[in-house]
């Protein structure tokens, strides 16, 4: 940043306890008679080429050269500077580490901070009755650009949300300081651009007084005992006391269960005080008041602008994770939150967004209600609870069509081929007490495929109708079903292994091919290695029960780079042709020919012989 630098102030300010950035430069501006803008021009602040703009990333941290160049205009220390921002908390709650720009950047607040528009308390705005603060108001906190600061404890009064005259702000976010170069406003005098009723000027300022409780402020609720309680335990999580990670796990947590409560209301109604349910009532008609998309989801995410109505959220969100059922809990909200038709995007995409700055305790509960088919890259294995019933060979790598069908496909929607892969992956994990990873390489799967309910496939799987606690149920009844099975189960994983890196020898194709009608033989497909190869596919793939895309391709990455192009670019297509319902032409047929071919092969692995013909067999031939 340049600009020209002033020298050291001839009058300054003793910064106040807890004040913020903004408040220090409304003060020490109304002293000198500047204003604010003039104040961070002079310290060298403002961007080249943008004279006018007050970057709000001020408030959140200070650079050590722009720290030092204030501290020498001002006549303080480097560090009572930087602690006028909120740096001392960054590693404790989240939502201010989220909302430092990179290099080159603009800042996008998080919806969990109140950058320009925090509440207040009108009597801190009073001052303590000192000379200074008489003069100049007592200080604007940094604490109150933290949503889960809802109440003075000092004053024991409930934040104000707005100023009482013209209602702003209306949204979370705003310029650092409204009117910044307005030098002529009091710091405690609402900077609200209000439309002016003159054809001379447009705007002006608000300028209502906001150290000043309004008429009707003597309406509103006190905060009760339990609330206060809360708010200074909220405060004490800020603070050193409290482990850092601690800290940052909590507020994070806590955000969460906000928003599947708000997501969800009024599911979680006897999580509330009676007295405050009515103001949570009305407040959950905002964010689902538009037609879904970012901005509805966005707001989801967002606590409540009303102080009381914040604080009774956080404080049944704070009871919801308390609970010795929390995973019960969670399921039965995030149930309905899926259910819910003005919800379009679930609270399992939210938890999927913050999941990694989540509490451990949080991502065991919350495993059944957002993914019946947990991502890849699980920080823990899964307990064996089935390991007795039946064993992780038994379990192909895309589980069986009678399988999926009597237990998985009313809840799959049209996902069923990820449901499939992820439910066989699953099943592993149980009986093999592994990682989601281990069982995934167990099937012979890359991890990256096993992706269902996470990130960008959670809001695809959502298009589809597919519903995870229903989906995480019927996987549970398929597991139990397996402990007793109706018929010696089969050892998929022997399969897998003998015919890894198998292909049709050229013998055997010629003989199946011979079995096809004479007039089909005439087909060049029929002769060439592509065709070789995908035949070699579909018996791979009918014997294992895998996915074709997992299949050994050993002819095709014998060909030229050029050739394995051509091959790839067709592979879909015919795998199509042979997979389809209703095959046509020479694929009918040929299908056929293959399928009963797999058959024997099937068998005779079973039987543990090998796979590959012999003479004999071929002289009394595969299909009889």
């Amino acid at each position: 940043m340049d600009g020209a630098v002033m020298h050291p102030l001839p009058r300054s300010l003793e910064p106040l306890s807890g004040e913020s950035l903004v408040s220090y430069l409304l003060r020490l501006g109304h002293r000198l008679g500047l204003s604010p803008l003039h104040l961070i021009r002079a310290a060298g602040w403002i961007r080249q080429g943008n004279p006018n703009h007050f970057p709000g990333s001020l408030l959140l941290d200070l650079p050590k050269p722009q720290a030092d160049a204030f501290a020498r205009l001002t006549g303080q220390t480097a560090r009572e500077v930087s602690a006028l921002t909120l740096a001392q908390w960054r590693d404790r709650y989240p939502p201010i580490a989220r909302s430092l720009p990179e290099p080159g950047r603009l800042m996008r607040p998080d919806a969990w901070l109140y950058v320009g528009s925090p509440r207040f308390c009108p009597s801190c705005l009073a001052g303590d009755g000192t000379t200074v603060q008489q003069l100049h108001g007592g200080p604007w906190l940094k604490l109150w650009h933290l949503p889960i600061a809802f109440v003075c404890t000092e004053h024991r009064i409930y934040l104000e949300a707005g100023c009482p005259h013209c209602g702003q702000p209306h949204g979370t976010h705003g310029h650092l300081i409204q009117r910044a170069n307005d030098h002529t406003l009091h710091p405690a005098q609402c900077r609200w651009t209000v439309d002016a009723q003159t054809p001379r000027r447009k705007s002006f300022a608000c300028a209502r007084r906001l150290d000043h409780r309004s008429a009707t402020a003597g309406d509103r609720p006190q905060p009760t005992t339990d609330i206060l309680r809360f708010q200074r335990f909220l405060r004490g999580r800020l603070k050193t006391p409290t482990q850092t990670t601690d800290a940052s796990e909590y507020f994070t947590d806590l955000r969460l269960a906000t928003a599947l409560i708000s997501t969800t209301w009024p599911h979680g109604r006897d999580l509330l005080a009676a007295d405050t349910a009515g103001r949570i009532d009305s407040n959950s008609q905002k964010p689902h008041a538009g037609s879904g998309g970012r901005h509805s989801a966005q707001a989801r995410d967002t606590p409540p602008r009303d102080s009381i109505a914040c604080g009774a959220l956080l404080m049944a969100a704070d009871r919801l994770l308390s609970r010795d059922d929390l995973s019960d809990l969670l399921s039965e909200l995030t149930r309905a939150a899926f259910g819910n038709p003005s919800s379009r995007t679930p609270w399992a995409v939210l938890y999927d967004r913050h999941k990694n700055d989540c509490s451990e305790r949080l991502r065991q509960a919350a495993e059944p209600a957002t993914r019946a088919l947990p991502q890849v890259n699980g920080r823990k294995g899964t307990p064996a609870l089935h390991r007795l019933g039946y064993r992780a060979e038994h379990i192909p790598a895309f589980l069986e069509p009678d399988w999926y069908r009597r237990h998985l496909a009313g809840c799959a929607g049209s996902a069923s081929k990820a449901v499939r892969r992820a439910a066989a992956v699953r099943l592993v994990q149980w009986a093999m007490g592994e990682t989601y990873d281990d069982a995934a390489r167990f099937l012979g799967i890359t991890p990256v495929q096993t992706h269902l309910l996470s990130g960008r496939e959670t809001r695809r799987t959502v298009r589809t109708g597919c519903n995870p606690l229903e989906l995480d149920r019927a996987l549970r009844a398929l597991a139990l079903e397996l402990q007793s099975p109706r018929q010696p189960p089969v050892d998929y994983r022997r399969r897998r292994q003998a015919l890894h890196g198998w292909v049709l020898d050229i013998n055997a194709w010629t003989a199946l091919v011979g079995e096809l009608p004479p007039d089909l033989v005439r087909f060049r497909t029929l002769a060439d290695e592509r065709k070789r190869q995908e035949a070699s596919v579909f018996i791979w793939t009918w014997v294992t029960q895998g996915e074709h895309i997992f299949a050994p391709r050993p002819l095709e990455a014998a060909q030229p780079p050029e050739i394995q192009q051509q091959w790839a670019a067709r592979r879909n297509t015919t795998w199509f042709q042979l997979s389809r319902p209703d095959p046509l032409g020479h694929y009918a047929d040929l299908r056929g020919i293959l399928a009963k071919y797999a058959q024997r092969i099937a068998r005779d692995i079973d039987a543990g012989a090998d796979p590959t013909p012999t003479r004999a067999d071929k002289a009394h031939g595969w299909f009889n």
